[in-house]
């Protein structure tokens, strides 16, 4: 009777034991879980708008070599870019060989890309990196309220914010998640997968595979007044 009712109890220690174990396993391989999105599309270098199934193209990518306000800034865009751009007063901007219509910018925060998976979050203390998107952007010379017009400007004269990491948390295109993959990087192969969550709910995703085209950007001091 002593036997039994020590195996008994043995039994019911070892299952508590296992069960919690159990509980404790699958909570831990939750967290480890820290990825939020998936990365199985090719869009064939465009991004997409879930909520009105727009396509965008974005064909060109560039790689900044300057490093101004960030170590590497990746753009991506249907337009084309010279050895250098130049961002001046008013919007203006200079070494455009194609002005484009869409542009998805990326700053980030490390020296050197390698591949892998890059992160944001609105809410994060430190984040991988920064991004806003654009699209429906027109180009014209600038005119400033008086109705003087700046010949040889060529300034963006209207856009429509897709998304963007530097809105306002009540603005509906504000970023709340986003999260990058980079493959081959520094290749003719590299592949930019994105994935993008705004705070009304909003899911974005864009892909990109070819080279990325070196240029510099200045953004010198001008008096604009």
């Amino acid at each position: 009777m002593t036997i039994k009712t020590s195996l008994t109890k043995f039994s019911l220690l070892f299952c508590t034991i296992t069960t919690l174990l159990l509980v404790g396993c699958s909570k831990e391989n939750t967290e480890d879980s820290i990825y939020r999105f998936e990365f199985d599309f090719d869009l064939n270098n465009h991004f997409s708008i879930q909520s009105n199934g727009d396509l965008v193209e974005t064909d060109k990518a560039y790689l900044d070599t300057n490093y101004e306000w960030a170590h590497n800034v990746i753009h991506l865009n249907d337009g084309g870019i010279g050895d250098s751009l130049v961002k001046g007063c008013w919007g203006s901007w200079s070494g455009y060989t194609q002005n484009p219509t869409a542009s998805v910018q990326i700053r980030f925060l490390q020296t050197n890309l390698e591949d892998g998976i890059y992160q944001y979050s609105r809410t994060g203390a430190v984040n991988d990196f920064s991004i806003k998107l654009y699209r429906n952007m027109t180009w014209g010379e600038y005119i400033n309220p008086s109705g003087t017009t700046f010949e040889g400007t060529n300034t963006i004269l209207n856009s429509q914010t897709v998304a963007s990491v530097w809105s306002n948390a009540d603005d509906p295109f504000a970023v709340e998640h986003a999260e990058i993959k980079i493959e081959n990087i520094n290749t003719a192969n590299t592949e930019i997968r994105y994935v993008i969550e705004t705070v009304s709910g909003e899911l974005i995703k864009g892909s990109y595979s070819g080279s990325l085209d070196h240029f510099k950007l200045y953004t010198p001091e001008f008096d604009c007044d």
